[in-house]
């Protein structure tokens, strides 16, 4: 029986892959190891939406190898779609699998190991070509965690002038609504009392199906065919919240009053630069929207600095926005040059100690967003899914998306969903006790 181990870089979709791929190895009598362990098989979920991305995959290759030089060492994701002859070029890399050619791993995998050839396998295709969304039931018990992502999107048709991932994920691919619902109730069934939806483009789920069935559909027949507790949203882009969206959101409190709406500029300049088909105005006048509407609601963002063009004045502009935002959390990430974007080709290109010294700027004011959105919530009640427990403490998020560590739990209640009065609040994480009503 071969051992695999795994490690993933990048988002979550990346992560949901990485479970998809452990749960097909595991059915094929597989046994997992730790990525720092000795394995039969290495298999790297790559990142290529920055340089860092790419530069740390190469580096968990080469570790990979010095952990057992006669394992394999498989390598996936979206840097195995944007560049695999880099890949399959370097030393120790056996096989170079696409991002819409995972559900053929165990298969590339078990025929490899049978093979005494150390020619590396590359199966990558046209990613531009492919317009069906790749099915692979998420098996649960390769879940590691007590949150359960559900994949229901593929893929970005946007062509955003700074992003790699439309040429790495493809075309938008959307997943049958009842096939989602199919794999609500298995996630449900293994006990997971939250499910978070994902996608690359998650807003934008069902523009490519027949009767284009939209995101509040989903929600819809989540509430009214599952039991599932807790139904929370990964990002959505603002342009795709529109009233269905809000009205679903505010039916039920199985649905989590959070949204990461990514604003990536606070200035009109540079998000017309970026290709992003909104302005500030219409950004300001949706969250002020949605916090009126939705109780409890609390937003976070991602946010990129230092893009070409972005002067002091402009980069004044999006610090002024970020404040009147207040935003629960902002994702603050230096602009990363992708060969291929019409972005790495554009003048005024940042120096990377400016783009630096910016990024910590805005982590700074985060911070302070923080601090004012947990004390606000002190004396207040929500409810805690359980992830971490030791003894009567243990921790979890809240609905709206807040670490809150909780006194007062009887045994064993890891996965469990309590009530927490919230009483104070340290090192950006809310404390509180657990009412006896849990």
């Amino acid at each position: 029986m071969s051992t695999i181990a795994f490690t993933t870089l990048g988002c979550r979709v990346n992560q949901y892959d990485t479970d998809s791929m452990r749960g097909l190895f595991l059915s094929g009598g597989f046994t997992e190891a730790a990525f720092d362990d000795i394995a039969d098989v290495y298999v790297i979920n790559t990142c290529s939406v920055t340089q860092m991305g790419e530069k740390k995959s190469r580096q968990l290759i080469r570790r990979a190898k010095k952990r057992n030089q006669a394992a394999l060492v498989v390598v996936t994701g979206c840097y195995a779609q944007l560049a695999p002859s880099i890949l399959a070029a370097m030393e120790g890399v056996d096989a170079v699998i696409g991002t819409n050619e995972k559900k053929h791993i165990v298969e590339i995998v078990s025929k490899l190991l049978k093979e005494e050839s150390k020619t590396t396998v590359t199966v990558v295709h046209d990613i531009m070509s492919e317009d069906i969304f790749e099915e692979i039931p998420l098996y649960p018990s390769a879940v590691e965690h007590t949150r359960a992502d559900l994949k229901i999107q593929e893929g970005c048709s946007n062509f955003c002038t700074y992003c790699i991932i439309p040429y790495t994920r493809g075309r938008l691919k959307s997943r049958q609504p009842d096939a989602v619902i199919v794999e609500a109730h298995r996630l449900l069934q293994a006990g997971f009392k939250e499910i978070v939806l994902t996608g690359i483009h998650l807003g934008a789920y069902g523009k490519d199906l027949p009767d284009t069935p939209k995101l509040s559909l989903i929600l819809r027949r989540l509430l009214e065919e599952t039991e599932v507790p807790r139904i929370r949203l990964g990002s959505v882009e603002s342009l795709e919240v529109d009233e269905d969206l809000i009205q679903i959101m505010n039916s039920s409190d199985r649905i989590c009053p959070h949204l990461h709406l990514p604003l990536q500029s606070g200035s009109n300049t540079i998000l017309k630069a970026m290709n992003r088909h909104y302005t500030t105005e219409d950004y300001i006048s949706l969250v002020d929207v949605l916090r009126t509407v939705i109780p409890g609601l609390t937003v976070s963002t991602d946010i990129i600095l230092g893009f070409p063009g972005e002067t002091e004045t402009l980069f004044d502009e999006t610090m002024h926005t970020l404040k009147r935002l207040r935003f629960s959390h902002i994702h603050a990430f230096p602009y990363s040059p992708r060969r291929g974007t019409p972005a790495a080709s554009m003048k005024g290109q940042i120096e990377s100690q400016e783009k630096k010294k910016r990024v910590e700027i805005i982590n700074t004011l985060s911070a302070l967003q923080k601090d004012v959105l947990l004390h606000s919530m002190i004396g207040e009640t929500v409810r805690v899914l359980i992830e971490t427990q030791e003894g009567t403490r243990g921790e979890g998020f809240s609905e709206n998306y807040e670490r809150v560590c909780a006194d007062g739990l009887t045994e064993d209640q890891r996965g469990s969903i309590v009530t927490v009065r919230l009483e104070h609040t340290d090192n950006h994480i809310l404390f509180g006790t657990v009412k006896e009503d849990s």
